[in-house]
């Protein structure tokens, strides 16, 4: 006891010490607990909402959305009761009593396994949760189908509800957990940002719809939230929030094409943040007023206008602090130098992309298609007619000539003569040339008529051969979008030893390092964004650089070749990419056709931002100004395309739609493309109506040859695709028909005259020029159509062949 007296006098001593020594700390210490209560009092609050308009959630009769949040949340702290009644009391303002007592049992037997789980020191996780629901709904489904009479719909409708049930509560967990636990500055990964903006767009969708002079309260949300998300987060996350809301929108009664709308009003939001939120809400704006025009060919209604005004104008008015918040909360666009670097990525690739659609844009400008007439527009025609001029006529009364332009046949003549521009007096009738006093007249007139019909439908037709191109566009961008998802580098931690040792190696060559970051491409590749500067007034050129990361990770990385060459004084970024096991040498040689001064092949070797080495020859229809004109137009937009990230193959169906759509009659244009992925050691071969193209793998020679069709001919085209693998000292050789239909005379010259070059071990170069001079020869050097050849011969690269490169 007197032990025990002791230390409670020194505990309570020293508790009056602190007290008179530190009531600061004391009172700091209250008021940051009190901040802690307050914000997970926030987070229950907030949580006991979101349960409630979950709960009001009604997709097609069933609610499985808010009995999977009532799961996803049991397994997390919090306040469980509450969030359950929460959702039941959502549930009665939407369902009759019979679904809210299933929902009910079902939630109930979760709480209950749960529990019995728990006792017998299970712990149970969000799985756990998730399969005990789906089989409660499952089993009191399958029971109330047993008792009640049913039909077919209903038992899919309950396989559905089921199902929702298990995937709901896995998907909307993510978001919750990231809600309830996330750190300030913590970033969201993928799947935490798709279940948040689920959470949103199923929370908008619980909303009651309420209209006020004409404009939707939900409208108005979708809106704000998407541009918010845009602004905020970037183009991905815009793109999603947009897509969401689009969908959230059709189910409450608007048109299925709000859900693409809305996807790049998100994407164009997060283009323009960087300038400002002005310029991203005025985008925001325009671009939903010309989607509107383009898709329902008539201007926006009010509402709709008033909803993304209103939107725009809450969005200008919320304080910039209060976004900024949002933005670190979420891991900070600003802060996060890693993310930075990926939304510039997709940033550019998009700007590229407008680019190339607005190019499109000048050329669908200028369609136009034959037209044709219907029945309804021809009898509009004759009672025009028959109304202007006959009701005009003083022998109106009695003349018969008006009841014969109103016959059947009639209509078949009028149809011809609308087709021919106009219709003569020896198409009328003849109980109308011998009734009719005034056929002059009348000619001119129903010349007139025809004239304004088919200039209306010329338009119309322009107008549908529009849409058309676009949805084909629009399709191919889809397709685009989609590989460039597939194709988002991957964010590689550099571990915190390895850091400090490159940072080290670095500054021993003076060259001080502010940030790293590595990615890891689609391909395997990796990439290194390193920032920094030197110091102590030396100059390091990036080679130097190059070869210190070479030697901290073990694999030759080499500078891009728009990096600069040195590394200033002022802090700059500077990116370094593993290096290629192949290199690749080429060798080009051409003649134009006999008596012209311009050859019509036009031909095209670069390197892609992927690192890919792209080979294009295409060949114009004709030969001279004309066919060159033809085929550099196919290479220009080939390269502008295949920079911008579209594939080999959309990039073409693209250039065929200028080609098809475009108003006057224009030639046609081959397309052979030969693209080498020299770190992956393959080569994709994209052929339209081109050649055949040899390739010498492994000493045995191959002879590619496409059946597609050269670009133009058709409205639309399949090019021809085919992989292969490449090694070192492989040959690929593209050459026009120029120099293939020259050795036609004997079956398999060429392959046998390529075998033997091929044993001569020529370089790339000179075995063009052989295989020109022999092309030549068969036309007694007087070529007969224009000629080219494109060879490229693959090395291993001494840089990565044994190991790291050193000097």
């Amino acid at each position: 006891m007197r032990i025990k007296a002791r230390c409670f006098f020194k505990l309570r001593h020293n508790a009056v010490v602190c007290e008179r020594t530190s009531a600061g700390g004391v009172l700091f210490y209250l008021a940051g607990m009190g901040e802690i209560m307050k914000d997970v009092h926030k987070k229950v609050l907030s949580q006991i909402v979101l349960g409630f308009l979950l709960g009001r959630v009604n997709l097609f009769g069933i609610n499985p959305i808010g009995i999977a949040y009532f799961a996803a949340s049991y397994t997390e702290e919090g306040s469980k009761l509450p969030v359950g009644i929460s959702v039941i009391l959502g549930m009665i303002t939407v369902f009759p009593m019979e679904n809210v007592l299933s929902s009910g049992m079902a939630m109930l037997a979760v709480v209950l396994a749960v529990d019995l789980l728990e006792k017998r020191n299970l712990t149970v996780r969000m799985g756990h949760a998730a399969i005990l629901l789906c089989a409660a709904v499952g089993v009191l489904t399958a029971f109330r189908l047993s008792l009640m009479p049913h039909s077919p719909s209903e038992i899919w409708m309950g396989f559905l509800e089921t199902v929702l049930a298990l995937v709901c509560t896995r998907v909307l967990y993510d978001g919750l957990h990231f809600l309830l636990h996330a750190k300030k500055g913590q970033n969201p990964g993928n799947e935490e940002i798709i279940s948040l903006v689920l959470l949103g767009a199923f929370g908008v969708l619980g909303l009651p719809n309420i209209v006020i002079a004409s404009i939707s309260v939900v409208l108005i949300i979708v809106y704000l939230l998407t541009l918010a998300m845009g602004y905020c987060y970037g183009t991905g996350a815009g793109a999603v929030a947009g897509a969401v809301g689009g969908c959230v929108l059709f189910f409450c009664g608007w048109e299925s094409s709000m859900i693409g709308a809305l996807a790049l009003m998100g994407i164009c939001a997060g283009m323009l943040r960087e300038q400002g939120r002005l310029m991203s809400c005025l985008s925001f704006f325009l671009l939903a007023f010309a989607l509107s025009f383009l898709v329902e060919q008539s201007i926006p209604e009010i509402g709709e206008l008033e909803g993304i005004g209103i939107a725009g104008a809450i969005f200008l008015l919320v304080p910039e602090r209060f976004l900024g918040k949002i933005r670190i909360h979420a891991g900070g666009w600003e802060d996060n130098w890693e993310s930075e670097k990926l939304q510039n990525l997709m940033r550019y690739k998009l700007k590229d992309f407008s680019e190339s659609f607005r190019n499109l844009s000048v050329s669908l400008a200028k369609n136009s298609e034959d037209v044709s007439i219907k029945q309804g527009d021809v009898r509009s025609i004759l009672e025009l007619m028959a109304g202007e001029v006959c009701s005009r006529c003083e022998n109106c009364e009695s003349c018969r000539g008006q009841i014969a332009l109103l016959r059947p046949e009639m209509f078949g003549t009028m149809a011809v003569a609308c087709e021919q521009g106009q219709i003569m007096l020896d198409q009328m009738p003849s109980e109308f040339t011998k009734e009719c006093i005034h056929q002059e007249r009348f000619l001119s007139e129903a010349n007139q008529n025809i004239h304004l019909a088919n200039m209306a439908m010329g338009f119309q037709n322009k107008m549908m051969q529009n849409q058309r191109v676009i949805a084909e566009q629009m399709r191919e961008v889809g397709d685009i979008v989609g590989e460039l998802s597939e194709k988002l580098p991957n964010v590689q931690k550099l571990p915190a030893d390895l850091q400090e040792k490159l940072r080290k190696e670095l500054r021993k060559r003076r060259v001080i390092l502010s940030d790293i970051a590595f990615y890891e491409k689609y391909d395997g590749r990796l990439e290194a964004h390193l920032r920094g500067r030197t110091w102590r007034g030396r100059y390091v050129t990036t080679r130097e650089v190059g070869q210190a990361v070479s030697e901290v990770l073990g694999f030759y990385m080499m500078p891009r070749e728009e990096c600069r060459k040195v590394f200033p004084r002022e802090e700059e970024e500077f990116i370094f990419e593993e290096s290629a096991k192949l290199k690749a040498v080429t060798g080009v040689s051409r003649l134009p056709k006999e008596g012209e001064d311009v050859s019509g092949d036009t031909f095209s070797c670069m390197y892609l931002p992927s690192g890919e080495l792209l080979m294009a020859l295409s060949d114009g229809m004709g030969s001279g100004d004309s066919a060159s004109e033809e085929s550099e137009q196919v290479i220009e937009l080939l390269e502008k395309m295949t920079e911008a990230g579209f594939s080999e193959s959309s990039a073409l169906r693209l250039i065929n739609s200028i080609y098809t759509a475009g108003e006057e009659a224009r030639g046609f244009a081959t397309a052979d493309i030969a693209v080498l992925n020299l770190y992956q050691k393959s080569c994709q071969f994209v052929k339209c109506g081109a050649s055949t193209t040899y390739l010498c793998h492994q000493g045995e020679i191959e002879q590619i040859e496409g059946e597609a069709l050269p670009i133009g001919v058709m409205s639309e085209i399949d090019p021809y695709m085919r992989k292969s693998g490449i090694s070192a000292g492989d040959y690929v050789i593209m050459m026009t028909d120029g120099v293939a239909d020259s050795f036609v005379a004997e079956d398999g010259e060429l392959a046998q005259l390529i075998e033997f070059y091929l044993e001569e071990n020529l370089s790339p170069q000179d075995l063009a020029d052989r295989l020109l001079d022999d092309a030549v020869s068969h036309w007694d050097m007087e070529p007969g159509d224009d000629m080219s050849i494109m060879v490229v011969k693959v090395y291993d690269n001494i840089c990565t062949a044994g190991g790291v490169f050193f000097n």
